[in-house]
């Protein structure tokens, strides 16, 4: 069977196209149901002159008619096949539903494509957020997160902020070479009057934006490839840590007589988050393992714990400090729940200001452009995960291999470890003299 297809009146103004079917010596002609202005018409390809539409939108529409006769052929092929091989001539059978049936299926198939093809950067970056609880990580080969479904949250609201404030159509067109001095620009100067985002956050949203790019990039909904030149990789911040005398001073601390003395508040939960938090100090866990310290296994005769992490699903075991001993027997083994994030924190800094952590320290970011140091107490700048970056930078002190540290702490390159090792670099020189004198063996 042989289709081919033609215009029913080529002489006049705006005509039908026609579908012509030829099997075996006979002939059936049927209408598409689609006309077109027959100087649009190639008679040499039986297709739209897609290049002679005047407008975009007009371009767009004869390559959407071609897609639609592209599909009726093939279908109608199918059709042939199956009398071919079924030895059944097509005037033994009505053609005309089969006909019809591929007409509406073609159609039906071309406008789901073509909607497709129509999404906007947001609509399209809402379906992948969607997706992710689906998704496997190509280098761990585990499902992602929820958490991480949270974080592509954050980045499509301040992307639909940028675009409402600049305001930039929702067209994957906005991903030009401009597109980094645009989006900077606003972080800095405009997104939040007198503050702005860092250069760290602007990374962060960028890095997210490449993912979601990729994908687009793979659906054909971009073309253009400047986005792979959009800035990720993030400056390393000054973070603090704390040392074993700082930890040991917050863990003496008489919460009970804090509230007599009315320094703290009766109904406070404060004891609690300095509990968890002196336990984050010596096993390395993160606040939302911490959260869930009770599904750890307590191995005393061993003397260690074992969790699977949330954020990574990694397995770790942990030797017991007497401190974290100490705390499983004062809360009989059943841990109670941290107060919300932001709370939590505001608890161990008002703590550290209780147990004397008065230390000056120094802090410094690119925000707004400039790169920016501001002076801290200590006690000002603890939150919870401070105390994963005091464990790890702690037992480097002692002199505890890396490799050792990690295996604790879940990392799986030195590179993102190192990044919780919080030593000056005075310090860094009096350990590596002990090397050049020979009193001591490289970790």
């Amino acid at each position: 069977m042989k289709i081919r297809f033609n215009l029913q009146y080529p002489n006049r103004e705006k005509s039908l196209i026609m579908a012509i079917i030829r099997d075996k010596g006979q002939q059936t002609k049927k209408s598409i149901g689609v006309s077109i202005p027959t100087h649009l018409w190639d008679k040499s390809k039986q297709r739209c002159n897609e290049e002679g539409g005047s407008t975009v939108r007009e371009k767009r529409e004869l390559h959407k008619i071609n897609k639609q006769l592209d599909e009726i052929e093939k279908r109608c092929s199918q059709v042939g096949n199956f009398c071919l091989f079924g030895s059944i001539k097509m005037s033994d059978i009505d053609f005309t539903p089969a006909f019809d049936n591929a007409v509406k299926s073609a159609k039906r198939k071309v406008d789901e494509v073509e909607a497709k093809s129509q999404r906007t950067p947001t609509q399209f970056f809402q379906e992948y957020i969607e997706r992710i609880p689906t998704m496997i990580c190509k280098g761990t080969k585990r499902n992602i997160s929820v958490k991480t479904q949270g974080h592509h949250r954050v980045i499509l609201k301040r992307l639909e902020t940028f675009m409402r404030d600049t305001r930039t159509p929702d067209s994957f067109e906005m991903f030009n070479e401009k597109f980094n001095d645009r989006f900077t620009n606003w972080a800095y100067h405009i997104a939040r009057p007198g503050r702005g985002y860092s250069l760290n956050s602007v990374c962060a949203t960028f890095s997210i934006l490449k993912l979601w790019l990729n994908a687009a990039t793979k659906e054909g909904l971009l073309t253009t490839t400047c986005y792979k030149d959009l800035p990720t990789k993030e400056e390393t911040e000054k973070k603090i840590s704390l040392t074993e005398d700082e930890i040991t001073a917050l863990y003496n601390l008489d919460i009970s007589q804090l509230m007599e003395d009315g320094l703290i508040d009766s109904k406070s939960t404060m004891e609690v988050s300095r509990d968890l938090f002196i336990i984050g100090c010596w096993t390395g866990l993160r606040r939302a393992d911490l959260n869930r310290i009770n599904e750890a296994i307590f191995d005393f005769p061993k003397n260690i714990l074992t969790i699977q992490t949330q954020k990574t699903k990694a397995m770790v075991t942990i030797p017991l400090h007497p401190y974290v001993k100490a705390l499983y027997a004062k809360y009989n083994g059943k841990f109670p729940k941290l107060v919300d994030k932001s709370k939590s924190n505001a608890h161990l800094k008002e703590l550290g200001r209780l147990a004397g952590l008065n230390d000056i320290v120094q802090q410094s970011q690119t925000v707004c452009g400039d790169r920016v140091s501001k002076k801290y107490l200590k006690y000002q700048c603890i939150g919870f995960h401070t105390a994963r970056r005091s464990f790890a930078t702690n037992l480097y002190r002692k002199g505890m291999q890396t490799l050792a540290i990690m295996s604790m702490t879940g990392h799986t390159t030195e590179e993102n470890f190192l990044k919780y090792i919080k030593i000056e670099k005075e310090e860094y020189a009096e350990r590596n003299q002990e090397f050049f004198t020979g009193n001591k063996t490289v970790v």
